[in-house]
């Protein structure tokens, strides 16, 4: 009779250590399911899903609410840091910038000429903006450069209207004096063209071309 009781005893411990031991098992299996679906099916709600527990909703939940609050924290950049982005674009080198090429030459007392020639016909022929000019040696060649630009369009300008004189004139990127930048908003133009001598407009010659002769 007592080794009967034992059997029995030891038969309902065994089906106790089962019905323990399998919901652990389903348990284990639920956290795995969830970051699959969430991962690989974008209608998968895990809001809905009985077989979670409160828990794993939490986590869910808490998931997609960083992962949306950290979206729109990348998309959406604050007014006070866009102030700062353009005021940090408009402090670059005021030494950078560009200016007109006239001449080359290897010949420095003809690049010294050019230079001179051009300060003089600029006073008297173009009007709001007074130009210097400039003589750049780099091995071997002297070139003569005038204006100091900033602003790439107002080069280019400037450009257009010394080619009549200086075919060969064309902008180029150059090291500038700030002080002798034209302002914004001025207007570069030749003078009243009726007070002005047409020889002016004349295509400059080459003093080398003048030696030679």
């Amino acid at each position: 009779m007592r080794l009967k009781t034992i059997f029995i005893l030891l038969f309902l411990i065994t089906l106790y250590g089962c019905g323990t031991t399998e919901p652990a098992a389903e348990e284990d299996e639920r956290p795995e399911s969830l970051y699959e679906l969430t991962e690989e099916d974008e209608d998968y709600d895990p809001m809905l899903d009985e077989t979670l527990s409160e828990e794993q909703r939490l986590l869910a939940r808490t998931r997609s609410n960083l992962g949306q609050h950290y979206s729109e924290s990348m998309q959406v950049i604050p007014e006070m840091y866009l102030g700062e982005i353009v005021t940090n674009e408009r402090q670059r080198d005021p030494h950078v910038g560009f200016r007109v090429q006239l001449f080359t030459t290897t010949n420095v007392a003809a690049a010294d000429s050019v230079r001179d020639h051009f300060v003089a016909w600029a006073d008297t022929t173009i009007a709001g903006y007074e130009p210097d000019a400039y003589v750049i040696f780099r091995s071997p060649n002297y070139r003569v450069r005038a204006g100091d630009f900033q602003d790439r369009n107002q080069a280019i300008h400037f450009s257009n209207m010394l080619k009549p004189r200086y075919p060969d004139a064309w902008v180029v990127h150059e090291r500038i004096e700030p002080s002798n930048v034209p302002a914004d908003t001025a207007d570069i133009r030749f003078v009243d063209l009726i007070t002005v001598d047409p020889d002016v407009f004349e295509p400059y010659e080459d003093p080398e071309e003048e030696n030679d002769n």
